[in-house]
């Protein structure tokens, strides 16, 4: 969540395949409810899926792929499930371990002879369970900046896990973490000689039928009927974005499917395994995925918390938490320009399946609330009006915060530097280089390893610059100089928090 979001209606809605539709949120139908929640979040589209007792209750596509355009959004819409990519990671690390492919205490160095981490003293300690339970020491995001959407390779970004600082020590704390799930997918491809893409078709995409489901960019360029990303520019205008490559982290995030699609996987987990009357995973290998490995600190007894949650892990590939005194299983997924959740409860036999085509909403947290409470007959309460009445301040505050300070510039807070001598290149370990140029009456930053990325620099207080992208994602921010003797030092580059919240110093290269 990064920008304030303004109020538009421009939604249209396809047909429903399950024309009953009983379900009701107080007053409100499912429908009716998805379109209020998707005009104050100003989602173009999203795709919902719910199942109940091994069955498709509700299956429809509202909205439309892209803003401006006809074309509406389906069941069968490919959008991108992000990080929801990673418990089918964690589900074939648990099968490859049934069959004593690996083990979970395997050490990551027996895998990669080079594996080392920041701390040295872990390298050879840390072992398969450790980086996909995020408990390396790596705080959230951290190191996000080098490997989300960058030119680098897998193998490069296992590497470059040296280079970031850890903020606890080893299986002592949670911190999200991509690049553990990169580890995973890399050690089933030595085990099995067999791709990770490959591993995903064969043990999921076919027996599950997703057949609307791929892992490549080359893919998904083939398939018509997919949603495209929206963000918020700067002046708070949704607009349309093109895909992000994100192969190098496949495993973490690398799926694109349908809620149609999705579906069948939730109808196998509260399956037990089946589907269609097929065993395509035992029980004791999705077992072991739910199996806390991490736990997630967070207050134990909170009167104020409305769903009485008590606890908050992390198995292989899953958080797990209580709801109303009920197991809920789920995992979200953040893209550039979308956002989705894949939940399930198995006590009550309930599962869903939310896409959406925007990175900016909360829809996917507040229509999974929703949805449970219904089936749980919980009293009802509102919980997207009362997200977003939340959330609308901090998004108001936020953009009025950055358009006081952009405008809050004086003649006498100048640089110490000529701004010409900014042109040059400057480096960073891992990130590669930086350079900027002056083109056409304005000085341009290139990043070596996002080459489409382009940002603008301005001068803004002191030896404090304001460098703002051509990547809404990526982000806008103030970009300290260091300066000594008159000479540039170095400049501090960072992406939005969205993608990773800390700065990366790049060093001037003379």
């Amino acid at each position: 969540m990064k920008k304030i979001i303004l109020i538009i209606s421009f939604f249209l809605f396809t047909g429903n395949l399950f024309p009953q539709n009983k379900i009701k949120f107080g007053e409100f139908t499912i429908d009716e409810y998805i379109e209020q929640s998707m005009k104050r979040w100003q989602v173009p589209g999203m795709s919902v899926a719910i199942i109940k007792d091994g069955e498709i209750v509700h299956l429809k596509g509202y909205g439309v792929r892209e803003l401006g355009k006809p074309d509406k959004v389906d069941e069968n819409t490919v959008f991108a499930i992000a990080s929801n990519t990673k418990p089918f990671t964690g589900t074939l690390i648990s099968l490859f371990e049934s069959k004593g492919k690996i083990k979970l205490t395997d050490k990551i160095s027996d895998y990669f002879k080079d594996f080392r981490l920041y701390d040295d003293k872990y390298s050879d300690i840390v072992n398969i369970e450790d980086v996909i339970s995020h408990r390396l020491g790596i705080e959230t995001f951290h190191g996000d900046f080098f490997t989300w959407g960058t030119n680098f390779s897998s193998g490069e970004l296992i590497n470059f896990i040296r280079y970031v600082k850890p903020s606890f020590e080893l299986r002592n704390g949670y911190g999200y973490n991509n690049t553990g799930f990169t580890i995973a997918g890399k050690i089933l491809e030595k085990e099995s000689g067999v791709k990770w893409r490959d591993l995903i078709k064969d043990y999921f995409f076919v027996p599950l039928e997703m057949n609307n489901s791929v892992t490549e960019n080359s893919e998904l360029e083939n398939i018509e009927n997919k949603a495209m990303p929206h963000s918020f520019d700067f002046n708070m205008n949704v607009v349309s974005l093109p895909y992000n490559n994100v192969e190098n982290l496949a495993p973490a995030g690398g799926i694109y499917s349908s809620a149609k699609d999705v579906a069948n996987w939730i109808i196998m987990q509260l399956n037990r395994g089946k589907f269609k009357g097929r065993e395509i995973f035992s029980q004791s290998v999705l077992d072991r995925t739910l199996v806390p490995a991490n736990t997630i600190k967070t207050t134990a007894y909170n009167p104020g918390n409305p769903v009485n949650r008590h606890f908050l892990t992390y198995g292989l590939g899953w958080f797990m938490q209580d709801y109303r005194g009920k197991l809920l299983v789920e995992h979200s997924g953040g893209y550039d320009g979308m956002v989705s959740r894949t939940s399930f409860m198995p006590e009550t036999g309930v599962g869903l399946v939310i896409l959406t085509n925007t990175d900016d909403n909360n829809i996917i947290s507040t229509l999974m609330n929703q949805i449970y409470d219904y089936y749980l007959g919980a009293d009802f309460f509102n919980w997207d009006s009362n997200s977003y009445s939340r959330t609308k301040i901090y998004f108001e505050d936020d953009f009025k915060n950055w358009n006081e300070k952009l405008a809050d510039t004086s003649k006498y807070l100048m640089p110490s530097f000529d701004m010409n001598d900014l042109i040059g290149t400057y480096e960073n370990t891992p990130a590669g280089s930086a350079s900027i140029e002056f083109k056409d009456g304005k000085y341009i930053l290139n990043l070596e390893m996002r080459p489409k990325t382009k940002g603008i620099i301005k001068h803004w207080h002191n030896d404090t610059l304001y460098c703002e992208t051509n990547d809404y994602t990526f982000g806008r921010w103030f970009m300290p100089v260091k300066v000594e003797s008159g000479k540039i030092i170095s400049i501090k580059i960072k992406a939005d928090d969205f993608i990773d919240p800390l700065y990366y110093e790049f060093k001037r290269k003379y």
